[in-house]
């Protein structure tokens, strides 16, 4: 009896139908549109999973905008960390603390190649249980993380 109403028959019909557009309408109206940076501007970079275990190697991403972090260990025990990018940048800034969050001085890195594509840091002591904070000027805009220092040592379980 329930479902030989007709108002039943076409509400099951066009409930679904009615979902699927207002799902697909709120998310056009409510998503942020993506943008260029802008001159002067300050952006955060995205650190991907890599970064979270001891992988030898740490992506930070914003947008296009990509980057990798390399750890190199030295014969005296210190890190020294190389920064390669696939587009020009102007400078690289960055800084170890203890914690998350703590306030630290930076040291420039100094580039590698002639296109500034490729940077490295001085050589510090790390431990895992550091931090490591980045800043990136590219293009006018300024990008910045702080990273956990788990991911300078390669785990090779093999």
């Amino acid at each position: 009896m329930f479902f030989k109403n007709k108002h039943v028959i076409s509400a099951m019909i066009v409930a679904p139908i009615l979902a699927i557009i207002s799902y697909f309408s709120v998310d056009y109206y409510v998503s942020e549109v993506p943008h260029k940076a802008q001159q002067g501007e300050l952006y955060k970079m995205l650190v991907k999973p890599n970064c979270r275990w001891e992988s030898g190697q740490c992506d930070l991403v914003n947008g296009d905008f990509k980057i990798s972090i390399t750890p190199e260990r030295q014969a005296n025990g210190k890190t020294q960390f190389f920064i390669a990018s696939q587009t020009a940048l102007e400078g690289v800034n960055f800084a170890l603390v203890n914690q998350r969050g703590d306030d630290s001085l930076p040291t420039s890195a100094n580039w590698v190649e002639v296109n500034r594509m490729l940077w490295k840091t001085m050589a510090v002591e790390v431990n895992k249980s550091d931090y490591l904070q980045f800043v990136i000027s590219v293009n006018g805009a300024t990008f910045y993380t702080e990273i956990p220092a788990v991911f300078i040592d390669k785990d090779t379980p093999y």
